[in-house]
């Protein structure tokens, strides 16, 4: 999921100031639910897929232990699905099963969920509107194992790990009339009715449009013994929070829907099967293998436009941009951005999938932009694009950059969020600097671009663009426990990649390239955590490697060195100077310092002894200037204006000056005005 810049729109005070700021740094810095009785849905046949049905790309060939066949209806006039799913689960666990955990994700948008506590009708600067709000009931549940069917329906209970809200229902258990055993499969029967909300956060509608993610009774992960350091098998237990996604196991899908003639549907997967038509309605079927959610969207004015990719070292995939009529002029440009993507991350490993699917939402439904699901995402086209801007390609990018560090390398988003954002923000760097080299962040005033800003140091300073005041939390914290929003967005999406950027320069691109690579070759189609990827480093970069990247991700607060104070002392012999580097923040990292003397050499140093200062002596002659980190590898520092000291202080004020101007504009930005 792309965290846009809380920036949408500018007071005229605060353009004012950001425009004359801004022209003075150019060059020098640039930087109700439905009673049940109300319809009849006629359920389908229990499915299965078509024997000529087959993958085009390489699956493990193992089967996984879970499937789901899902059939459903929309209904337009009320925003609602009911359904049926029926699933079948060989349980992978070690010792006896007492109950099973189901997350109900559409009922954070119930009032007083946890969700709602927590974002106060709020996502990523889209607001609910009144009496926008959605849920989940469940109104039957059937056990089928050992040979019996077995209702459990009243055995549902709603839990609340995370906070104890009794008025969260997000995450409910089942509790089975027996345990179930090491090895046996389960039968599921779960019959339900979710209402979408207006969206603003992922899921839900628009007008035609809608966006279902999310929308189904969906068992929760289940963890077995020393998988991410667990002490203990079992479930993976948390609510629906503002700030966290989603985690779950790797399944089988095949999936009905049922909705009215002339809508155009796109979905995770393939369409395996012709729609069927009858009354008005039709019934459209998609399925796919080896991904661990199902995904779709629907709306009579989508345009479909496709394209053949074929990444280099990979197979053929099909691309499938279902865009909105009114965007189509961006079509092109869309797809090219797809194609970029799935191109830069061939590098890492084969896309295996034969499709990949992009949702272009419409205007007034900007909350269903930027989300990634399993062979599905969704873009974000601004009402005014700009040739010479990052948007839309920089959304799209990021979001097919989690195909590979979410979708396929299946990371707990609960729980470790930098791990699938901070590795996808730093892909999303990496195919951006090549794809789109002038890249540049627009100012927009109500949607209208009104000036460029080229960034300095490439995709690294489109991520620093965004840092400011915030709460010094650690980058790998739960995600419902940061401060702020604000801290949790850029700590888990800029700090994270910013990080991943900093441990590039300083052990080399090549190195990293094989941390990464042997990440997803290793990593996918399962479940790993940070150690997972710390083991890595040590294994490609060594233990030094991983031990300083460890203690950016858990340690609270900030990378900060400095210059300090520049003196010249008496000595009995001839004059010297000593020069103070501090290190201002919590972080820690081996540093260069520069001392630049009048004939422009420079002597260089390595400090690597993590004390909070450190003072260099130098001798005859004075110094010219002092750069600490003058090859700029610490990308992670949050402070490059007091990285430089010079004799000439009229100058250097000069610069510092507009150095400081260009850190307002940064806090105008990140604030939100």
């Amino acid at each position: 999921m792309v965290a846009r810049p809380r920036v949408p729109y500018f007071s005229f005070f605060s353009i004012t100031l950001f425009l004359s700021i801004t022209l003075s740094v150019i060059g020098l810095f640039p930087i109700g639910f439905f009673p049940i009785g109300l319809f009849q849905l006629e359920l389908l046949a229990p499915i299965s897929l078509p024997a000529a049905y087959a993958e085009k790309s390489p699956l493990p060939a193992s089967s996984t232990p879970l499937d789901y066949r899902i059939q459903c209806r929309y209904f337009p006039e009320t925003t609602a699905i009911a359904g049926r799913v029926d699933l079948t689960w060989r349980f992978p666990g070690a010792q006896p099963l007492d109950h099973l955990a189901l997350h109900l994700y559409p009922n954070a948008f119930r009032p007083d969920s946890t969700f709602q506590k927590e974002s106060s009708g709020r996502h990523r600067g889209y607001t609910a509107g009144q009496g926008d709000d959605g849920e989940m009931e469940v109104t039957r549940i059937t056990a089928n194992y050992d040979g019996q069917s077995v209702d459990v329906t009243k055995a549902l209970r709603y839990i609340q790990p995370d906070d104890n809200n009794p008025d969260d229902k997000t995450l409910a258990a089942v509790d089975l009339p027996r345990p179930l055993r090491p090895g046996q499969t389960l039968e599921l029967t779960i019959e339900f009715h979710t209402r979408l909300p207006r969206v603003y956060a992922r899921s839900g509608t628009a007008g035609p449009f809608v966006m279902a993610g999310q929308w189904y009774p969906k068992l929760a992960a289940f963890e077995r013994y020393g998988q991410r350091g667990r002490t203990q098998e079992g479930f993976n237990l948390h609510q629906f929070h503002a700030n966290s996604e989603f985690y779950a196991n790797f399944a089988n899908y095949d999936v009905q829907i049922t909705l009215p003639k002339g809508y155009t549907v796109g979905a995770t997967g393939q369409e395996t099967a012709p729609p069927v038509e009858q009354e008005g309605l039709q019934t459209v079927r998609f399925g796919q293998a080896w991904v661990h959610d199902f995904a779709w969207s629907a709306d009579p004015r989508f345009r479909l436009f496709t394209r053949t990719v074929t990444p280099q070292g990979g197979r053929p995939v099909e691309v499938r941009l279902y865009c909105q009529k009114d965007h189509v002029h961006t079509a092109d440009r869309q797809l090219d951005a797809v194609a970029a993507a799935l191109e830069g991350l061939a590098a890492y490993g084969p896309y295996p999938y034969a499709t990949l699917t992009v949702i272009d939402p419409p205007n007034d439904a900007p909350g269903a932009g930027g989300m990634e699901y399993p062979t599905l995402i969704t873009g974000g086209t601004p009402n005014f694009p700009d040739e010479r801007s990052a948007e839309p390609d920089r959304v799209l990018i990021h979001e097919a950059a989690h195909q590979y560090w979410y979708g396929l390398v299946a990371s707990n988003e609960f729980e470790e969020a930098w791990l699938d954002e901070g590795l996808t923000t730093y892909a999303e760097g990496k195919i951006l600097e090549r794809y789109k080299p002038d890249t540049r962040i627009s100012v927009r005033f109500f949607g209208i671009p009104l000036l460029d800003q080229p960034l300095r140091d490439g995709c690294p300073g489109l991520f620093r663009a965004a840092l400011g005041p915030w709460v010094p939390d650690p980058i790998r914290l739960d995600s419902w426990k940061f401060a702020s929003e604000q801290s949790y967005a850029v700590s888990v999406y800029n700090r994270a990649a910013l990080a991943l950027y900093s441990l590039e320069r300083l052990i080399g691109e090549e190195k990293m390239r094989a941390i990464l690579s042997t990440y997803f070759s290793r990593w996918s189609f399962r479940h790993p955590g940070t150690n997972d990827f710390l083991r890595i480093i040590a294994e490609k970069a060594g233990d030094p490697a991983a031990k300083l990247f460890q203690q950016w991700l858990s340690t609270p607060g900030a990378l900060d060195y400095a210059v300090g104070p520049v003196r010249m002392v008496n000595t009995p012999d001839v004059p010297a100077w000593t020069i103070r580097i501090d290190r201002r923040g919590e972080l820690r990292a081996p540093v260069e310092v520069a001392i630049i003397g009048k004939d422009g050499q420079a002597q260089r140093f390595l400090w690597d002894d993590g004390e909070r200062y450190k003072e260099f002596t130098l001798s005859n002659a004075a110094p010219e200037a002092v750069v600490v980190d003058p090859g700029e590898k610490l990308t992670l520092d949050i402070n490059r204006l007091n990285n430089y000291w010079a004799k000439e202080q009229n100058s250097a004020a000069a610069v510092r000056w507009s150095l400081f101007v260009a850190s307002v504009c940064q806090g105008l930005m990140a604030v939100g005005f």
